[in-house]
């Protein structure tokens, strides 16, 4: 990615696993990583805040046209985009659209089929795994996907839903504990955490528990 640029500001400031994700990136791409998750937090915030299926479209398409389409037209003055526009390369779009439409599944008036539940993983969680480890995999894809209906499910308000969105992640867990191997090691900690959860078709707690820190402990010593 291209030279870092100014830090964001404390309004932007990482949730408590991303925070300790960071710590285990490398300095030079520490940046760009920081900025993803705040792309991911910003996009969540469409759908935490249940706006009308309208205005959310409107919302979602905005960032298509500034991250997708590269409309320099737009975005002026808000950090995040500049930021975006001195560090993301070429091939950032690619990955930064698969994202965008994944969050745009959730905002979906209707209710979420198992389809809908899998085209939401694999974009989001395969977009952003894809921008944090500076391309496409199938292991970018399919952790990417298991990490995104973990996470789903430890913010869903039914619990149906969740427990639907880990019986889904577990068709993504690796039959080849080399798999994850290629990844940078952030990406390989996320998937520690989450995935004993997914194993165990257990509904995660809301938060970053003591539980997490531990998974996420332990696999850090393992390297």
């Amino acid at each position: 990615m291209n030279a870092p640029p100014t830090a964001l500001g404390a309004d932007h400031e990482p949730a408590p696993l991303q925070r300790l994700l960071l710590a285990h990136t490398p300095a030079a791409e520490r940046s760009w990583h920081a900025l993803c998750w705040q792309l991911d937090a910003r996009l969540a915030e469409l759908i935490r805040r249940r706006a009308d299926p309208t205005i959310a479209a409107i919302r979602f398409a905005w960032w298509d046209a500034v991250l997708v389409e590269r409309d320099d037209a737009k975005g002026r003055g808000e950090p995040l985009v500049d930021a975006w526009r001195q560090q993301a390369d070429a091939g950032a779009s690619t990955a930064a659209e698969r994202l965008i439409d994944g969050w745009r599944v959730l905002a979906s008036p209707d209710p979420l089929s198992d389809e809908d539940l899998l085209d939401y993983a694999l974009a989001r969680g395969g977009g952003l795994f894809a921008l944090l480890a500076g391309g496409e995999s199938e292991a970018a894809n399919r952790l990417g996907a298991l990490w995104a209906l973990w996470d789903l499910a430890g913010h869903a308000s039914e619990e149906a839903l969740g427990r639907r969105s880990l019986t889904l992640a577990s068709d993504f867990l690796p039959r080849d504990a080399r798999s994850a191997r290629s990844l940078p090691r952030p990406l390989r900690l996320l998937a520690a955490v989450a995935m004993p959860d997914v194993r165990a078709a257990r509904l995660p707690s809301r938060g970053f528990t003591p539980r997490q820190y531990s998974r996420l402990l332990i696999a850090a010593l393992r390297g």
